[in-house]
């Protein structure tokens, strides 16, 4: 159930920000206030957690992680929103995607887990759906094999920096019980990070935040809550890492296309569609995997 959960958290999140651009909000803003909600969100629902950034918290053997993870999170999600501008949706998405390559062989060399044929198959069929729904007759990717633009890599990077980061202190027992903690002042962190920014930018008068920005940083927020605490939940449960982020990034990818089609209108190509079967296909191979590990 958590993973249906996650699933349906995680691809809000990304329709969100599709959404964005049609209802001209200020992307920098929203996620600034998306963290915001984050850690008032996480603030109420944990009782452990009477006062954010406490003495207790910042005393924590995890504490430095999650310093480094709210660095991560506000500099990640901005990177993506200007790759998105200057590389277009469909190229970033690739790139978010593929970063299971990086983290499915750290959770393999790194903490030994078990990755046989059924796994390399289920991951096999990830990666080539991923690029066959991705592939639009209008992108660059057909047209032309100039170099990967570096704020793509740079994308690539972060996002599997944070799938990493999530799953080192999970399995290194650093976080132990006190995930909904850790997911908090992750986020606490990030929008601490992110108000300095946005004040330094109202005072050099380069930004002003107005009410659609925040409506749209508190829709963002709890679905972007609940996509961090799930995961680092079902990993504490017992989830390969090798596992579940191929099954997590090609399931939301595979929603997130019908719900493109059915609510956006967009259309599929053949390519597209053959990356449909493949990832439904590497979804049944990778539960498959799970279910007799």
């Amino acid at each position: 159930m958590e993973f249906l959960w996650c699933l349906v958290v995680t691809t809000s999140i990304g329709v969100g920000f599709k959404l964005f651009s049609r209802y001209k909000v200020n992307t920098f803003n929203a996620i600034v206030i998306n963290y915001t909600v984050c850690l008032v969100l996480g603030t109420l629902l944990d009782p452990e957690v009477d006062v954010p950034f406490s003495k207790e918290i910042i005393q924590a053997e995890w504490f430095l992680f999650d310093a480094l993870l709210g660095l991560l999170f506000i500099t990640g999600f901005n990177l993506t929103a200007q790759a998105i501008q200057t590389s277009g949706i469909t190229l970033t998405t690739l790139m978010q995607r593929m970063s299971l390559l990086l983290t499915v062989s750290f959770t393999v060399l790194f903490f030994k887990e078990h990755f046989g044929w059924l796994e390399f198959s289920g991951l096999l069929c990830a990666l080539l759906a991923i690029v066959a729904i991705n592939q639009k007759k209008s992108t660059s990717l057909e047209k032309s094999s100039s170099p990967i633009p570096i704020i793509l890599l740079a994308v690539l990077a972060f996002a599997a920096s944070i799938e990493i980061l999530l799953y080192y202190v999970e399995k290194t027992g650093i976080v132990g019980h006190q995930q909904m903690a850790f997911t908090t002042h992750g986020f606490g962190i990030a929008a601490v990070l992110g108000w300095l920014a946005m004040t330094w930018l109202w005072i050099s008068g380069k930004n002003n935040l107005n009410g659609r920005d925040v409506i749209a940083g508190i829709l963002l927020g709890v679905p972007n809550f609940f996509s961090i605490y799930l995961l680092l939940k079902m990993l504490n449960q017992g989830w390969n890492g090798s596992i579940l982020y191929p099954l997590l990034n090609v399931s939301v990818l595979l929603l997130s296309t019908f719900i493109a089609i059915i609510i956006f209108h967009e259309k599929l190509n053949k390519l597209n569609w053959i990356g449909i079967g493949l990832a439904t296909a590497s979804i049944l191979l990778i539960s498959y995997s799970h279910n007799t590990a």
